[in-house]
């Protein structure tokens, strides 16, 4: 028989890509999630992971595991939930339009497997949220902010643009080229307007998941974080020499118990 506990470890080093950020998540040492995958590769007969320097890789019966456990996992929490009679907590979220969701599946789908016990609850308010995914310049006051990486910006071109080819791009490359504006991130919007020639508007997003649409497309050039270029296929994000425009992203959060615990949950999963 499996235990529980073993398949919770499994999932969340699944998640995360690593045994010590499986450990965090899970409030236990880094050998412990060791072991209980080795027996579960013991009991199954067979490799769950690669072990590699950046991280695990799931081996095909890593991904079957992994597909055929979340399921009866969340069934178990379900039926937990319902037997104690606990009423589900929602969480309230609000994601700044230039954050992407994508960033922090892993963590969001461990937390959930985890904590049934959880409702998710995404609003366009920052002062209604609980957990907010942001950047340092858009922390509301009386939040705390946990940075979880920084990230420079470059130039959002359509694949079959004749400037994708290019390693690196020069601000005035971009001279004349029809641009996609971001109004909630105008800092980033007033350094591609500095050539001699502007570049002219020809859209505005309502947020980035749009926005990478819109450039694939074949609208226009904007300019977005770099780790952007790995949500949208039909986008290249090339380096822009000389550019001095950064940021760091993370989990911000109300200064309450509950809150400041989802968001040390996301956290861990995330690293």
């Amino acid at each position: 028989m499996i235990d529980l506990a073993p398949l919770r470890y499994f999932q969340s080093a699944y998640d995360t890509g690593t045994f010590s950020a499986a450990a965090r998540m899970n409030g236990v040492s880094q050998p412990s999630v060791s072991a209980a995958v080795s027996k579960l590769e013991e009991h199954f007969g067979g490799a769950l992971f690669l072990r590699r320097r950046d991280g695990l890789a799931p081996t095909a019966l890593g991904h079957e595991l992994y597909r055929q456990s979340g399921a009866v996992l969340a069934q178990l929490s379900l039926l937990e939930q319902r037997l104690t009679g606990r009423v589900p907590q929602v969480v309230r979220v609000h994601c700044q339009p230039d954050i992407l969701v994508a960033s922090f599946h892993a963590a969001l789908s461990g937390l959930r497997r985890d904590t049934a016990a959880l409702t998710f609850q995404f609003t366009n308010s920052c002062e209604d949220a609980d957990i907010l995914f942001c950047s340092d310049g858009c922390v509301p006051r009386g939040c705390t902010f946990h940075p979880l990486w920084t990230e420079s910006y470059g130039a959002a071109l359509p694949r079959d643009h004749p400037l994708a080819a290019r390693p690196e791009l020069a601000l005035e490359d971009l001279e004349g080229e029809p641009l996609i504006a971001r109004p909630y991130c105008p800092a980033a919007d007033q350094f591609l307007m500095q050539g001699e020639t502007p570049a002219c508007i020809v859209a505005e997003a309502a947020h980035d998941a749009q926005l990478l649409d819109l450039v694939a497309a074949g609208l226009g050039v904007a300019l977005v974080p770099m780790g952007h270029a790995r949500a949208q296929g039909g986008i290249a994000v090339l380096p822009l020499r000389g550019s001095q425009v950064h940021r760091q992203a993370g989990i911000a959060h109300r200064k309450t118990q509950f809150a400041a615990g989802i968001a040390r949950a996301l956290c861990a999963a995330w690293s």
